[in-house]
């Protein structure tokens, strides 16, 4: 996650922050792991970002890994 900030320039950063309803420093302490991005916040990220940064790899603890398969007990 830290990485797709990072290839971002600082317009980018700005314009992806306005999409998604939220600050530039608040998405730096989300990608940077400092801070969690809420259920709907995450969900936008993975729609602004085109997967480039999954929900799942925002929330694991909400989203559960679509390639994971429950085993029953």
């Amino acid at each position: 996650m830290k990485e797709y900030w990072d290839t971002l320039t600082k317009a980018e950063q700005n314009a992806l922050a306005k999409r998604v309803g939220s600050s530039s420093g608040y998405l730096r302490l989300v990608f940077n792991g400092y801070k969690k991005a809420g259920f709907s916040l995450a969900k936008k990220i993975e729609e602004e970002t085109s997967g480039g940064v999954t929900k799942t790899q925002l929330r694991p603890d909400i989203y559960a890994n679509p390639t994971t398969t429950l085993k029953a007990s």
